[in-house]
């Protein structure tokens, strides 16, 4: 247990090392409140394989990698307080959770007005600095590409199935829309388990603190595991620029719900990952959420099931629907697939719903768009610029321009340039691509 001078335990969160056993992983954690009660979490997470044959050395640092991302989903209900780690840390696993904890937690402490978790405490022994490992690496030969379900990951799926490479699929935990994905691309699926202890959610409705944690960090790890032990030498998420776009400044920083999905952590699990491990990329980095939509409007075959709604994902299968029609994620699909599809497409992938119709949906709708005095809400969407840009070109769209919704004067008077669908369509320049997939990604 962590104690100050005093001697009375101080809250937060110990980090133990992790434990491998075949295939299950066993992350373990302490957490001690402010009255000195500890309470110990054991996390497990079941890979697709083995990684009997890795590297000893470069498996077990990406599995403290791991381990120090999920910690957060354990820390925060500790918070504020002091995140040590038992084992201790090299500089760059410290410099790699200090900027989880602090960037990762960012929504969280803005949401439980917690600004002290933005100066988290890292404490632990500190570790020399590892051998570095050789920094060349074999062209790209076998990708393994994460999906959720939505359309990103499905552009990425189409771009790589038509080069040479060998792409297998991923999932951490599956569900419907998952498994419907890599049904309709015929490609086999490789599932991670992941199950948090159940001891955190009796914490949380017992009143600790709980709220957003950067999980695309947790989810990234557990792909490149699984990468290691299957046999693929890259990664290859469907990140893009859209999600490095933050949604308020707080305290003199940035807040971004998006944040584990951004290119600051992609070049920061890059920094961090050993030379040996499998090249860690996003293929969709330099392009827009709305550039992407245009390809997804192209691949009818995965219409009618894919789902970005968070109401497809929910514990209990009895909550669980493909598209509720009213929540910003359904309402930024609808903005931004719309320019590229009938009406009556756009309606089937629905349900028959017009959201413009509804209005509920209104001032989402408006949050979206960047209106003046409104924020961007916190979830996986895109920016308002793009937004603007798919509102200008519904208003030019034979199926929609005389929608009631869309000449509303405070909504027409939101609509993009012409400068700004140029920009919002470029390729971009940001990103960390070898060029054998920039050249993949240019193609989408």
């Amino acid at each position: 247990m962590v104690t100050a001078a005093n001697d009375r335990p101080v809250a937060g969160l110990r980090c133990l090392p992790p434990r491998l056993v075949g295939t299950k992983l066993e992350l373990a954690y302490a957490g001690t409140d402010r009255a000195g009660e500890t309470t110990e979490f054991t996390e497990v997470v079941e890979l697709p394989g083995t990684l009997d044959h890795v590297d000893e050395t470069t498996r077990d640092r990406v599995l403290k990698l791991l381990s120090l991302a999920a910690s957060l989903s354990y820390f925060k209900a500790f918070a504020p307080g002091r995140l040590h780690v038992v084992e201790g840390l090299t500089p760059q696993e410290r410099v790699f959770v200090e900027e989880l904890a602090r960037n990762g937690l960012g929504e969280f402490a803005y949401v439980n007005d917690l600004p002290e978790v933005l100066e988290t405490a890292i404490t632990g022994p500190d570790l020399p600095a590892p051998v570095a490992s050789p920094a060349t690496r074999p062209p790209t030969r076998r990708v393994l590409v994460p999906v959720g379900g939505g359309k990103d990951s499905i552009v990425t799926i189409e771009a790589l199935r038509a080069t040479a490479y060998d792409v297998g699929l991923f999932s951490v935990n599956s569900y419907a829309p998952i498994e419907a994905t890599a049904a309709t691309a015929g490609i086999p699926l490789q599932t991670a388990r992941r199950r948090l202890d159940p001891e955190l959610f009796r914490l949380n409705a017992a009143g600790a603190p709980n709220g957003h944690v950067p999980v695309t960090a947790v989810n990234s790890l557990v792909a490149v595991l699984t990468a290691m032990a299957l046999g693929y030498d890259t990664v290859a998420f469907s990140n893009e620029a859209s999600s490095s776009y933050g949604n308020v400044t707080w305290h003199g920083r940035a807040v971004n719900h998006q944040w584990s999905k951004g290119l600051g952590f992609e070049r920061l699990l890059r920094d961090s990952l050993p030379g040996a491990a499998p090249e860690y990329v996003s293929l969709l980095r330099p392009l827009t959420e709305l550039r992407i939509a245009r390809r997804f409007a192209d691949h009818h075959a995965y219409h009618p099931v894919f789902t970005s709604c968070n109401r497809a994902f929910k514990l209990q299968a009895s909550d669980r629907t493909s598209w509720c029609a009213d929540c910003p994620k359904c309402r930024f699909v609808f903005l931004c697939l719309g320019p590229f599809l009938t009406r009556a497409d756009l309606l089937a992938i629905f349900g028959g719903r017009d959201m413009f119709a509804d209005p509920a949906q209104s001032a989402g709708f408006l949050e979206l768009l960047g209106a003046e005095g409104l924020q961007k809400p916190f979830e996986c969407v895109g920016e308002p610029d793009e937004c603007r840009v798919a509102l200008a070109l519904l208003r030019e769209h034979p199926d929609w321009r005389d929608h009631p919704f869309l000449n509303a004067p405070e909504v027409a008077a939101l609509a993009a340039s012409d400068a700004d669908r140029e920009r919002v369509f470029a390729f971009r320049d940001e990103h960390l691509l070898p060029p054998d997939l920039e050249a993949v990604a240019r193609a989408v």
